[in-house]
């Protein structure tokens, strides 16, 4: 993550919306210094439309930052106290704790259904456990509530190759490149589909 927003980030001024499209074109061609102010004022405005539009730039560092900046407005959702939770288990999940994880994410999901990064650490979580079926289905829920989560089609293409439901895999990556044309895990999961559809499997 290249930055990370603190907790008593000023409220967005009521009229933030209109600089947006600035800020947009300060993140693409700006200075580093000026690209970084700007994504940092894009993601306390919530612009997670116009981060997404730099997911396309020919700028790498306004990619690099723009994805940053959508992990934030993802991990945000739902404030502090509730990002300090969905961190505990990422801990517990990068030290190997997956059940602890889960049984964090869950509750996360149960306090806050409409909140999507939680279902996607869910997700991820039960991934890792080897329950990629499950683990399928939570992406979608994801998708239903985030439709434009990269990283959630990601995890359907990693799942449905899991499963070897080849099609599967091939529609979500493809839809995960759309979003993130970048991703080079995108395009490996692409060529893998593709040559297994090819090979009649």
């Amino acid at each position: 993550m290249s930055f990370r927003l603190n907790d008593d980030l000023p409220p967005a001024r009521e009229d933030g919306d209109a600089d947006i499209p600035r800020l947009k074109r300060l993140l693409e061609t700006g200075t580093a210094s000026q690209q970084q102010a700007a994504v940092e004022q894009l993601v306390s405005l919530r612009a997670e439309s116009a981060l997404m539009e730099c997911l396309s730039s020919q700028n790498p560092a306004a990619i690099g930052l723009a994805t940053g900046g959508l992990w934030e407005c993802w991990l945000n959702e739902q404030g502090p106290a509730a990002r300090r939770q969905i961190e505990k288990g990422a801990r517990c999940m990068n030290e190997g704790n997956l059940e602890g994880a889960l049984d964090i994410f869950a509750r996360l999901v149960k306090k806050y259904p409409r909140w999507a990064e939680a279902r996607n650490k869910q997700a991820t979580a039960l991934y890792l456990l080897g329950n990629a079926r499950l683990s399928y289905k939570v992406c979608q829920a994801v998708i239903e509530l985030k439709p434009h989560h990269f990283g959630a089609w990601n995890g359907m293409a990693l799942c449905a190759a899991q499963l070897e439901n080849w099609p599967a895999a091939l529609d979500a990556a493809r839809e995960a490149l759309r979003l993130q044309p970048t991703a080079q895990a995108n395009l490996d999961l692409i060529q893998l589909a593709e040559a297994k559809l090819r090979g009649g499997e």
